[in-house]
């Protein structure tokens, strides 16, 4: 099993939930994906009728989720069956990234109104971000069934897929998704991202030029582009938007700090892959691959011990995992150094 940093699978935030949400919910489900039903019309009347759903709908649009979930809380208390209420409700958890108790209140939901599909939609995304990927999987299904022109269900499951490296599936979601009307930036970079994986680099490139040209700020669209030019092996691009990349959140760049590293390991800046490599292996202590990066920009400077330090970690954590292949790549390299040669990746 490769890593999720290896395959590009790492956390991106994405609009897909407060959007669609905030336009259900605008609606009191009358402009839901699917029809609601007479009972879930009639329901929506009666609960509005105080207008307490009403302001927790505001505050949502309005992205005050903590006081989303006080309102919405207090207007549950007088009617605890109203689906919909603790849908807006996990939606406001999840956004504060409570998704166990986001999940709660989506549990809820579908079982007092199990053919409620935005109700799917968005406990695929929760169930995903813990996870539980057979479990978002099951949901994404689901919704689709229930409204097959739902363009947000297909990609959230191209997310699934994604996420369990079936790459295929996910591309062919995310062209569905495209094609019933999902244009944010997140969907075009995840489509450049599957095209990449799947080798399809023709049909990429214009897709990561689509993300970035609506949302120049997509961190999902500088990363896809990054990884296609370093496949492209143009690491000086690459190179370029992992900067944009890390500046935009630089807590949240680990994979991003590995993948500039090795890229000015390829260009020969072994200083600067040593400062990136440095915070990756402080970052995630675990990971082979740094300590292997990290051995070629220390010999690349002249530091030979420091160089096969790092690769008897590497090679021992590779073993540890299994990955023979790597193992014996790396004893070529140490090899390579007593040979007098520098080591090549």
């Amino acid at each position: 099993m490769r890593s999720r940093k290896s395959t590009g699978m790492v956390p991106f935030i994405r609009l897909g939930r407060f959007v669609v949400a905030a336009v259900l919910f605008a609606g009191a489900l009358a402009v839901s994906p699917r029809a609601a039903s007479a009972a879930e019309l009639a329901q929506a009347a009666a609960g509005d009728a105080d207008g307490g759903f009403a302001r927790a709908q505001a505050l949502f649009r309005d992205r005050k989720f903590t006081d989303c979930v006080a309102a919405a809380s207090a207007f549950l208390t007088a009617h605890p069956r109203d689906a919909r209420a603790l849908v807006l409700r996990g939606d406001c958890k999840a956004d504060l990234h409570d998704n166990d108790g986001a999940l709660r209140d989506y549990n809820s939901a579908v079982a007092i109104a199990p053919d409620y599909q935005y109700a799917y939609v968005t406990r695929c995304e929760t169930r995903l971000e813990l996870d539980d990927a057979a479990g978002a999987l099951a949901d994404c299904d689901t919704a689709v069934r229930l409204d097959a022109t739902d363009g947000l269900a297909y990609e959230d499951r191209a997310d699934v897929y994604f996420n369990r490296e079936a790459y295929d599936l996910a591309l062919g979601d995310y062209d569905k998704a495209i094609s019933l009307g999902r244009s944010s930036a997140y969907v075009y970079a995840a489509r450049c991202d599957s095209e990449r994986l799947v080798g399809k680099r023709d049909r990429a490139k214009p897709d990561c030029e689509k993300a970035l040209e609506i949302d120049p700020k997509s961190r999902r669209g500088l990363w896809a582009r990054a990884r296609l030019a370093m496949v492209e092996t143009r690491y000086v691009d690459g190179i370029a938007d992992l900067n944009s990349y890390i500046a935009l959140n630089p807590q949240s760049s680990d994979a991003a700090y590995y993948y500039r590293g090795l890229s000015y390991n390829r260009i020969s800046k072994f200083a600067l892959a040593l400062e990136d490599l440095r915070t990756y292996v402080q970052l995630k202590p675990t990971d082979p691959d740094g300590y292997r990066e990290r051995a070629i920009a220390s010999f690349g400077v002249g530091d030979k011990t420091g160089a096969l330090a790092d690769f008897d970690v590497a090679q021992r954590g590779y073993r540890r995992d299994g990955n023979t292949t790597a193992a014996d790549r790396v004893a070529a390299m140490v090899k390579a150094i007593a040979d007098g040669k520098a080591p090549t990746p």
